[in-house]
């Protein structure tokens, strides 16, 4: 998913897995493959022994399907950037707004 920004974050381990944006564990209704992304990432967590460690997991995206990701409106993020794009340095630099 993007170990690099998330390492940014300070957290002790990360498993990471190269998948679409939203299907992290796979497509909808694949038990087997949420199961089977959910065990790599406790074995992997489990393993790590040095704070922050970035461990891939060995399970490649498999699905052939066209698939449509983009969600049916855009997050409210996009709008707000859209209408304050000087926030976006602030945004990239994890730096909330002001209230109000």
């Amino acid at each position: 998913m993007m170990p690099d920004l998330t390492a940014t974050t300070g957290v002790p381990r990360i498993a990471a897995i190269e998948r679409p944006f939203g299907l992290t564990l796979g497509l909808p209704g694949d038990a087997e493959g949420h199961l089977a992304v959910l065990r790599a990432a406790l074995l992997a967590l489990a393993s790590i022994s040095q704070p922050g460690a970035i461990v891939e997991l060995p399970l490649p995206w498999t699905c052939e399907a066209k698939l449509d990701l983009q969600p049916p409106q855009p997050p409210p993020i996009v709008n707000y950037l859209s209408r304050h794009p000087w926030a976006l340095a602030r945004f990239f630099s994890r730096t909330p707004p002001p209230a109000g």
